[in-house]
């Protein structure tokens, strides 16, 4: 790999241990996917925040960064946490959890990383610009980045993102080259695809059966970012999709060469049925609803409370709603959480059901929206999930 004189004596350990370290890092992974040089990034996201994932092994970790004082040089924010920083307490989260906790945050500060925490950094104002090349390390997040916006960044591990974050750079590889983002697979969606959880079926069938393969979607019109973080989340993590197309839809699709396309494939009614019937395991009573993965928009806010403004939950429910504290700030949606929160249901942000250890040590019956979040919560078979729209939801746990 050519690097520049600088980019040489940071190498070398001039400027520091903390440096050379992420040199050699963001070097090393370059060299294994053949990179050439080193690029210049716009900004970073960056996991391995919540204590539940990462344990104890972050501090010694984070130690070298702080010894030095190291700073970041690109705009950087943080994914969710193990808990909400306010609301902690009201989830059951343990004193000595939310301390831990705490501490790992204040590392990230430190560096001068905002205390953003979420995986939808781009619906609180840090949308990516077309052609931005980016060091993301949220897998929904990624898929939005490439997908959505049109800006280019592979997944990048939480150490690499951060690293990338310190120097401002990450090695030119994967899709930050045009070459590697076009589709290989067209699918035709000949079925209705109308709620959130109907987006989401769709990205986990695609992602389960055609993992790592670039999709171009045709049959997806006037889909909103809400719809499409629900597609893209679900690709990402039933089969590891970073980029996609949207017909009409997506800024690139409109200059694919669809001549790239080796396999169209159809997406039937009955292929979203069988999806969905993957996701129907609770044969006991729901004891929690959980939405917000990704975490939800104030819009999203806006539609749960459309299905039940004149019913009640029924009792022996939890209903969580995840989002970003940024997002929720404002008059308009402190009035819908008001509303929400006067029907039973709590509004947490800074974390997500499935980043947070509470979640899965609590509650075995859960109902969500989200196939991203029934795909982790049953990994380890304890918890069994359904999966099903907000409006179904609305009319099996409110009266």
């Amino acid at each position: 790999m050519f690097l520049t004189k600088y980019q040489e004596r940071m190498l070398d350990g001039e400027m520091g241990v903390a440096i050379s370290k992420c040199m050699e890092l963001i070097v090393k992974i370059g060299e294994l996917n053949n990179a050439d040089k080193l690029i210049p990034i716009k900004s970073a996201q960056i996991a391995g925040v919540s204590y539940y994932t990462v344990g104890e092994s972050i501090f010694s970790f984070l130690d070298i960064f702080s010894n030095e004082g190291v700073k970041v040089k690109v705009p950087s924010w943080l994914n969710p946490a193990g808990m909400d920083l306010l609301k902690w307490k009201d989830m059951g989260i343990t004193k000595k959890f939310a301390n831990k906790q705490k501490k790992i945050i204040q590392y990230y500060l430190d560096m001068g990383i905002e205390q953003t925490l979420t995986c939808t950094p781009y619906l609180i104002g840090n949308e990516p610009a077309f052609g931005d090349h980016l060091s993301w390390s949220e897998s929904s997040a990624v898929s939005i980045a490439n997908g959505f916006y049109g800006a280019k960044t592979n997944r990048e591990g939480a150490p690499l993102a951060l690293a990338s974050a310190v120097l401002g750079l990450t090695s030119d590889y994967g899709l930050h080259k045009d070459e590697n983002r076009v589709p290989k697979i067209m699918i035709d969606v000949q079925t209705d695809i109308k709620h959130f959880s109907d987006y989401s079926a769709l990205g986990y069938w695609y992602g389960k059966n055609y993992h790592g393969h670039i999709p171009f979607f045709k049959g997806l019109d006037n889909s909103s970012v809400d719809q499409i973080k629900m597609l893209g989340a679900a690709m990402a993590a039933s089969g590891s999709v970073a980029h996609f197309h949207v017909e009409n839809q997506t800024p690139e699709s409109k200059f694919v060469d669809l001549k790239s396309v080796n396999e169209k494939i159809v997406f039937s009614e009955e292929d979203k049925r069988k999806t969905y019937s993957i996701f129907h395991q609770i044969k006991e009573n729901v004891d929690l609803v959980a939405i917000g993965c990704p975490h939800t928009s104030a819009e999203d806010l806006d539609i749960i409370y459309s299905y039940i403004k004149d019913k009640s939950l029924r009792p022996n429910i939890e209903f969580w709603v995840f989002s970003s504290r940024k997002k929720l700030e404002t008059e308009v949606s402190e009035k819908m959480i008001q509303k929400l929160e006067s029907k039973g249901i709590k509004i947490f942000t800074d974390t997500c059901m499935v980043v947070s250890p509470i979640v899965r040590e609590k509650y075995k019956n859960i109902i969500t929206n989200s196939a991203k979040a029934a795909f982790y919560l049953t990994r380890k078979g304890k918890t069994k999930v359904n999966l099903q729209s907000l409006e179904e939801i609305s009319m099996e746990v409110f009266e």
